[in-house]
This record gives structure tokens, sequence and C-alpha cells, in this order.
């Protein structure tokens, strides 16, 4: 026995499976346990078998995912944005402050996801689907919504970029809760690409292409 505590125990065979997802359909628990520095029976004393300790590494994974993705702190970034600034002005501090966020999650999803999952797909994704865990042939995996999709689905930065429309509403040719949602979804879509050999478009065009369309006056 190890002396320690079962939900201590639980937590250290967890911490030492990470890692080994994507080798699941080879692992055995007698590796996990010698991974994890404890003995085969130690390890079947709190998990029934290697498909329960996998299932307890994707909620682990998930409940660490929800906290990096958590866009509080850009919330709050860019409800502190002054609105006595131009338009355009507003729209361009809150693609820096969007920009920031996606660079600070995939350095913390790179830090979290083991290396099985961390690709160029996978890297940008919200979540791992504990659907597939213990299933035949398969491993967990994390679904390919993208990194880029999330703050034009999160309602509080919608809703936050909305009130930077509202100053101008009565100049606005559609409620400024649909033009937030309209340039969220230009912003983070194929408008600003991010693939590593991409460059993406200066904050300031993509706003300026938001604001006066794609033809030139004149």
């Amino acid at each position: 026995m190890t002396g320690m505590e079962p939900e201590q125990l639980r937590q250290t065979i967890v911490r030492a499976t990470i890692p080994l997802i994507g080798e699941y359909e080879t692992l055995t628990t007698a590796q996990i346990a010698q991974e994890a520095g404890v003995s085969e029976a130690d390890l079947l004393a709190v998990f029934a078998d290697k498909a329960e300790v996998m299932q307890a590494c994707v909620t682990a994974l998930m409940e660490s995912m929800t906290t990096v993705f958590d866009p509080a702190e850009e919330v709050r970034a860019i409800g502190a944005i002054h609105t006595d600034q131009p338009l355009a002005s507003r729209l361009v501090k809150v693609i820096d402050i969007l920009d920031n966020y996606y660079r600070r999650t995939r350095v913390d999803l790179d830090d979290l996801l083991p290396a099985s999952l961390r690709n160029a797909d996978a890297a940008d994704a919200p979540g791992i689907r504990p659907d597939t865990v213990g299933a035949p042939g398969s491993q967990p995996s994390v679904p390919q919504d993208g990194i880029h999709s999330l703050g034009s689905k999160d309602p509080e930065i919608r809703q936050a970029v909305a009130k930077l429309f509202e100053p101008d509403e009565q100049r606005l040719r559609l409620p400024a809760q649909v033009l937030a949602n309209a340039f969220l979804g230009m912003t983070l879509g194929g408008v600003r690409p991010v693939g590593p050999d991409q460059s993406p478009l200066p904050a300031e065009q993509v706003v300026d292409l938001f604001l006066h369309g794609a033809v030139t006056t004149g």
C-alpha cells in the first residue's frame, strides 16, 4: 500500500496517466501503475479498470480547460474600453484583446494537453469528447471547432462588444447586438487567418473593412 488517501492516490494516477492518453489502445493498468509509481493493486483499489482511469483523466482535462477558456478577464478589458473615442478605435482594441486571449489559451493548451492531442487542429479546440473513452478502437479526442470560434459564441463577449456600438446607435444601420455578432463572426473567421504560414490582416484593416465595406468610394 502507498499510504496515500484514496483521493490523493486517484489524483496521482490521473496526473501520471494524462500524458499517456494517446497510447490508450495498448496501455495496461500495470503500465499506468508503474508510471504513477504505485502498485497495480493500489490502482485497482480506486479505479475499476483502465477505462475508468481514462474517464477520470478526461474529466480532469475538461475541468482545467474550462478555466483556460474562461474569458472573464477579456470581458472586463472590453468593458473598460472608453466609448468617448471613435467607434473604429474601440473595435481595434477589441481585436487586440481577443488576439491576446487566443495567444494565452494556445500557450495554456500546449502546457495542458498531452502531445497526442496537441496537433494543429486539436490544440484549437474548446473541449475533449468524453464519450469516446473506452470505446473499441478509439481514444479521447478533441473536437475541431477551433479556438477562434469561441469569442463569437460567448454571450458575455458578444454583450460587451454590443455595448461599444451603443453610443453610435443613432447612425447604425442595424441594432448594436446584431452588429456585434457580425463583427465577431467576421473578425474571428476567415478574414484573419491564423495558420503558421499566414499573417492575419492588421486590426485596423479589419475594422475599416467591417465599417466601410470592400469597395472604395469615388
